[in-house]
């Protein structure tokens, strides 16, 4: 006699993706597509970048820290002719209810070849604020005010910078990462409009408690330089 064996309701529900794990592969899959048709749809002629931007963070205090970063870019996406390399360091207070201010001071050189050869001194005043919209989902804003003083003649200035991003937290499988979306205006003083703006679109990959990746694309346009498409990576250490 043959015997059928049934398999429990609750092992067949079980064995179902569950919604979470859905919504996660709907949010890689969606991440993916717009950075590949971002790239994909540009014209063959359109500038391209490479950024790579790390940082050092270190708590002093639950209200203080102190902050250093280093920013290289390049002419091209396979990071090979390099043209700007900056260094930076400052200390950032951390307010009530998810404010935020710092401080930091910047030296950037630059060489762009043909003579065009020059070093930044940067005064960086910053301001942020975060709240959850949903769950795992946040909106963040920052403000800058850069005063920008250079080694060539009149072209000292100051400039003014506003972020919004929207980040979700999430996993696939046994990977978690933070796909995000942002927007970033820029004016200064010399033109006293908006003079360039950037789109971003990537993700932030969590390596340990103390570790952090970054990936995105990034769309700049500005008024005297035209469309340039970039891609940004680099590490975040905190501890």
């Amino acid at each position: 006699m043959s015997m059928t064996r049934n398999t429990p309701a609750k092992k067949r529900i079980s064995s179902l993706p569950c919604p979470r794990k859905r919504t996660s592969l709907r949010f890689s899959l969606l991440l993916l597509t717009a950075m590949a048709s971002l790239l994909l749809s540009q014209p063959a002629n359109a500038s391209s970048q490479g950024w790579l931007n790390n940082s050092v963070t270190f708590t002093i205090t639950p209200q203080w820290s102190l902050k250093f970063t280093q920013e290289l870019r390049t002419l091209d996406i396979t990071y090979a002719d390099p043209y700007l390399h900056n260094l930076a360091a400052g200390i950032v207070y951390h307010l009530p209810k998810n404010f935020y201010l710092a401080t930091l001071y910047k030296r950037e050189h630059v060489d762009l070849g043909d003579d065009l050869v020059y070093d930044e001194d940067r005064i960086i005043l910053e301001g942020g604020w975060k709240t959850g919209l949903a769950k795992k989902l946040t909106f963040d804003i920052r403000f800058k005010t850069e005063f920008r003083s250079f080694n060539l003649e009149d072209s000292n200035h100051t400039r003014f910078r506003l972020r919004l991003r929207l980040k979700y937290d999430t996993h696939l499988g046994s990977l978690r990462f933070k796909p995000f979306v942002s927007t970033e205006s820029f004016g200064k003083t010399t033109i006293y409009t908006v003079q360039k703006n950037r789109f971003y679109l990537g993700s932030i990959f969590p390596l340990s408690q103390h570790a952090e990746l970054t990936v995105n694309y990034i769309w700049l346009n500005a008024r005297d330089l035209g469309d340039i498409h970039i891609i940004n990576t680099g590490f975040d250490l905190k501890f």
